[in-house]
């Protein structure tokens, strides 16, 4: 009984889905896209690392690996680290990537959409719940997902060519 019960604790394990730590080339793929968004202009951009208690590690060590700019194809990214109890400082942001439970936060989401900013994640749960623009994986093969309604209700469009390189939800 007992390895059968160790057996079946082991399966769920390595069945369950785990919050994927945000990587400094997710950033890279996080900044591609953004050099596709509408209306953008210039090559810099700000990025909003929102954490809360649980991910502020995390967000510290994102914004460390970005230094004073991470240069991500067309564009150049420069971190802001804001609390997700500090959604006011989201102001000016181009986009947010959305740590810990930020991502999939009602609070955070409209404060993104409110400013306009492209709330981004490593949690797919996030842009399949409509309470992030955009999900993206870089490992084992990068994968983008777009929420469109959820670009939609954040003023977020991107060029057409972008739509042949995601999948849309």
């Amino acid at each position: 009984m007992q390895k059968f019960l160790l057996t079946v604790l082991a399966g769920a394990l390595l069945t369950a889905p785990v919050a994927a730590e945000t990587t400094q080339r997710d950033l890279e793929v996080i900044g591609r896209a953004l050099g596709f968004v509408d209306g953008a202009s210039g090559t810099s951009r700000v990025v909003a690392i929102v954490y809360d208690a649980g991910s502020e590690a995390e967000a510290q060590a994102l914004a460390a690996s970005m230094g004073s700019g991470l240069s991500a194809g067309r564009v150049t990214l420069t971190p802001r680290l804001v609390a997700a109890s500090d959604t006011a400082s989201l102001a000016g942001a181009d986009a947010a990537v959305l740590l810990g439970s930020a991502a999939g936060d009602a609070g955070v989401f409209a404060a993104t959409s409110a400013n306009g900013v492209m709330s981004v994640s490593t949690d797919m749960s996030c842009v399949q719940s409509g309470k992030c623009v955009m999900g993206v994986q870089s490992a084992p093969a990068v994968r983008i997902v777009v929420n469109g309604g959820a670009a939609s209700a954040s003023s977020i469009s991107f060029a057409a060519a972008f739509a042949m390189m995601v999948e849309e939800i």
